[in-house]
């Protein structure tokens, strides 16, 4: 496994409500992303979440990403999977299999981001490439 870093901005966040009744209110999202570091490029994803009593929230998403990995070009996607609560939760950001084109085909990884208290993200990409 090669491990890269690096941070990314949210360029675009569009979100529309589509029923907020008792128990919880489903959002869907489209936002875009520019990434620097170990990922160079752009990406556009599709959300779907889930914000619930208490607190507790959870999506899903795809993500097509457009750039380079450590100089290697092309196009990956990425799936999202979340949910938490005040107890805990888990979060998932993977590379979907065989989704990749150009010099990164077989790219097979996991990606895992930090959002700061100053709202700044970063991630690392634990990835293999053949």
């Amino acid at each position: 496994m090669t491990s890269t870093s690096g941070r990314f901005d949210l360029t675009r966040w569009d979100e529309e409500v589509i029923d907020d009744a008792d128990g919880a209110k489903l959002v869907r999202v489209s936002n875009s992303k520019t990434f620097e570091g170990g990922i160079a490029g752009t990406s556009d994803a599709e959300l779907l979440q889930a914000f619930a009593q208490e607190g507790s929230a959870a999506y899903v998403g795809i993500e097509r990403v457009r750039g380079e990995i450590d100089g290697r070009k092309g196009t990956f996607v990425f799936r999202h999977s979340a949910a938490g609560s005040a107890g805990g939760g888990d979060f998932r950001v993977d590379v979907v299999p065989d989704s990749a084109t150009g010099d990164l085909r077989g790219l097979r990884g996991e990606l895992s981001i930090v959002k700061t208290p100053e709202g700044e993200h970063t991630y690392t990409f634990d990835y293999e490439l053949p």
